[in-house]
């Protein structure tokens, strides 16, 4: 039997992330223990054991999780530019719904799959962008690039963040735009 495919233990993993969720929003990350989590999710913690190593496993786990859903979000149109704003107001949407969890995750985790799977996206876009514009940039160049893009875009989400999202999802993906639109 296929065990993470079955129902009830992807319920019980659902219960997990939202018991995490809620204590995220009430106590740091490094305030809670995986006794308190199975506390608000009602399991013991052999249920949690079955699906995490610990508090961390989970974290990574979930972000990875989340990272397949924001690529469900990133849809830029054909022909869009890189810097489409209504894509970055998608991702600013994401982020602000899941602000708790991203505030904990990267006070402690330097590597996101969110922000891999983003660049890895932008770098398609990009690569195509400067040829349809007829911009022969070095696969050099392109990865410095990216790796400005890529860490810019980190420390701005970061940023929003930590100050709890106070702007628009609009309002940060025009940041991004007038930052970043004439290299796109």
């Amino acid at each position: 039997m296929n065990i993470v495919g079955n129902i009830r233990y992807q319920m019980t993993e659902e219960i997990i992330e939202r018991a995490v969720l809620d204590l995220l929003k009430r106590k740091n990350y490094d305030g809670f223990t995986v006794k308190d989590i199975c506390a608000v999710a009602g399991i013991n913690r052999s249920s949690f054991y079955a699906h995490y190593m610990d508090i961390n496993d989970f974290m990574i786990k979930f972000e990875g999780k989340l990272a397949k859903k924001m690529m469900a979000v990133w849809k830029p149109n054909d022909g869009d530019t890189v810097f489409d704003q209504s894509t970055f107001v998608a991702l600013f949407d994401f982020i602000r719904e899941y602000r708790v969890f991203y505030k904990a995750f990267l006070k402690n985790h330097t590597q996101s799959f969110v922000a891999d799977a983003l660049l890895k996206k932008h770098t398609e876009l990009f690569r195509a962008s400067v040829l349809k514009r007829g911009i022969n940039y070095t696969d050099a160049e392109i990865d410095y690039h990216l790796v400005y893009f890529g860490g810019g875009l980190k420390a701005i989400c970061g940023r929003w963040i930590q100050n709890d999202c106070r702007e628009t999802p609009t309002q940060m993906a025009k940041i991004i735009h007038d930052e970043y639109a004439n290299n796109g």
